[in-house]
């Protein structure tokens, strides 16, 4: 074989070599500039969720100064922004939420209105989660939740 064929043949081997389409399952996170990501991926299942907090609240402005309306955009997710107890009933009773943000002083009451839907929302109290940062995990966790209820709902009727 000439040297030239040889040069050649190594070429082509080192260009196969090199896509890294062509590694087996875990070997293409050994190529360098490649490697595993750890962000957050969006959302398989985006989530609707309602904002309900009172203007003249702590809570409100602490939404406000967090930007969560613009941060579940970002996600993937939509949502609505309620400000009365009654603008949170009319909201859920002309649409379906997966999932209430509401200060957790008013928890309880939230719960209360939604309570008789059988494909009821999650209720996620938001005023330890501005303190840690953990809203977008909170959610997912109550997208789930709310899923696992709607399937035991659906299985036993």
């Amino acid at each position: 074989m000439s040297m030239r064929r040889r040069f050649g043949a190594l070429v082509v081997i080192l260009a196969v070599a090199m896509t890294g389409d062509l590694f087996a399952c875990g070997d293409k996170f050994l190529v360098g500039g490649r490697g595993t990501r750890y962000q957050r991926p969006k959302s398989a299942r985006a989530a609707s969720v309602i904002i309900y907090a009172d203007p003249a609240s702590a809570v409100a402005a602490s939404i406000k100064k967090a930007k969560v309306e613009s941060l579940l955009k970002l996600e993937g997710h939509r949502a609505t922004k309620v400000q009365t107890l009654d603008q949170l009933s009319n909201a859920m009773s002309s649409g379906r939420f997966d999932v209430v943000l509401t200060a957790n002083s008013d928890s309880a009451s939230v719960q209360r209105l939604i309570a008789s839907a059988p494909d009821a929302a999650v209720v996620v109290g938001i005023d330890d989660l501005m303190k840690n940062h953990s809203l977008m995990q909170a959610i997912d966790k109550a997208v789930l939740l709310r899923d696992q209820n709607v399937k035991k709902g659906s299985r036993s009727s």
